[in-house]
């Protein structure tokens, strides 16, 4: 994990300045705040990829593709 501004990453990948966000069941219930937070770290200049945990945990190959796709979008 990593700080950013005021919040806190999972991965992070500086040079592509790509945050990278695995979410679990808990954001269901956050989509307004994560909308939210996801812009500020726009603000900053960062890109935001979020993954759902259950995609990270039960297909880590999937999961791998979609950040290297967005590593590649830089």
């Amino acid at each position: 994990q990593v700080p950013i501004g005021r919040y806190i990453a999972d991965f992070l990948a500086p040079a592509a300045r790509l945050l990278v966000e695995v979410d679990g069941g808990y954001h269901q219930r956050r989509r307004a705040a994560d909308g939210r937070r996801d812009r500020d770290l726009n603000r900053l200049g960062s890109r935001v990829l979020r993954l759902p945990a259950s995609l990270v945990l039960a297909q880590p190959s999937q999961a791998r593709a979609l950040v290297a796709i967005a590593l590649a979008a830089a």
